[in-house]
């Protein structure tokens, strides 16, 4: 089904034998056509949805020229599992080109991994690997630079040694090869020899990729009363989902993985302005608080 006020706008619906909701896709034409001048790696991911009838919202996105997130198409189904997530790739693949060298990068999901081996045979599928790149740089700021000829450079850090050829444009990290961009070690020998690091970044990276990502716009649809719906749209009805209604509070917070870090958060007491401890645990507290256990030894030798 096409949207008219965004013309190659791509959306789908599948409903179930009893002609309830069931799944959504929903891929903007002005992402399409800017995802061809990304790179072709995209990030799939979920989180859960608050509605009573639940479910979980299906994200994909890129990456542009300047690394900021690009959003690509979303979906909706109930929840994380393979016939979901199969029923998703299907339509990812409906709605965009299929590009060579598709890297499909996730959180370890398992039913994530079966879909792309179901739908994209031809793709690469790994993890995040965020903070492998981020230890990497880390650990190889500062090193030794030993220089066969003029193109070609050892980077031995801590003991461990990177083959870096500028010719080739490749390091033993594979970051510079896979990247289309100067690694850590790249750098260190692109300084070298006072060379210019632009030099030594792919097309993906440049202004003018960068500027046709955004170049088209969403028409905004306004307001409902001045939405022209044809008649066939308007007499379909599609049931919600039949989903058990769970007792208890509602979930509000999505589940950290354990694949994921937790920023960490100081509290900070309203009383002393310090951070550490809360006003009830404050040490400065002139009076200490009576259901407190770290006052409890002060407050009795007090008496």
């Amino acid at each position: 089904m096409i949207v008219d006020k965004n013309p190659g706008t791509y959306t789908s619906i599948k409903r179930d034998a009893q002609n309830r909701f069931a799944y959504m896709f929903f891929a903007p034409a002005v992402s399409v056509a800017g995802w061809s001048y990304c790179r072709p790696v995209i990030a799939v991911d979920a989180t859960f949805l608050k509605s009573k009838y639940r479910g979980v919202l299906f994200i994909v996105v890129s990456k542009d020229a300047n690394n900021q997130i690009f959003p690509l198409c979303f979906g909706v189904g109930d929840s994380e599992n393979n016939e979901a997530y199969i029923w998703f790739f299907e339509e990812i693949r409906k709605a965009t080109q299929v590009r060579r060298e598709l890297v499909f990068l996730s959180d370890r999901n398992q039913s994530i991994a079966n879909g792309i081996r179901k739908v994209f045979l031809e793709a690469h599928h790994g993890i995040c690997l965020y903070h492998f790149e981020k230890d990497l740089k880390q650990r190889h700021a500062k090193a030794t630079v030993f220089n066969l000829d003029s193109m070609f450079f050892r980077i031995n850090s801590e003991g461990i040694e990177f083959i870096v050829d500028l010719k080739k444009i490749t390091s033993d990290c594979l970051e510079f090869q896979l990247d289309e961009l100067p690694c850590p070690h790249a750098i260190i020998a692109i300084n070298k020899r006072y060379l210019q690091k632009s030099d030594y970044c792919s097309n993906w990276y440049s202004k003018e990729t960068w500027l046709k990502t955004y170049e088209g716009h969403v028409n905004t649809v306004g307001d409902q009363v001045s939405w022209d719906i044809p008649q066939h749209v308007q007499s379909e009805i599609i049931k919600p989902p039949d989903v058990e209604i769970l007792q208890g509070r509602r979930q509000k917070k999505r589940h950290i993985p354990a694949t994921e870090s937790v920023p960490f958060k100081s509290t900070k007491c309203s009383r002393c302005k310090q951070v550490g401890h809360n006003r009830t645990t404050c040490l400065s507290s002139p009076a200490p608080h009576p259901y407190s256990k770290k006052h409890t030894a002060n407050y009795s030798n007090l008496q």
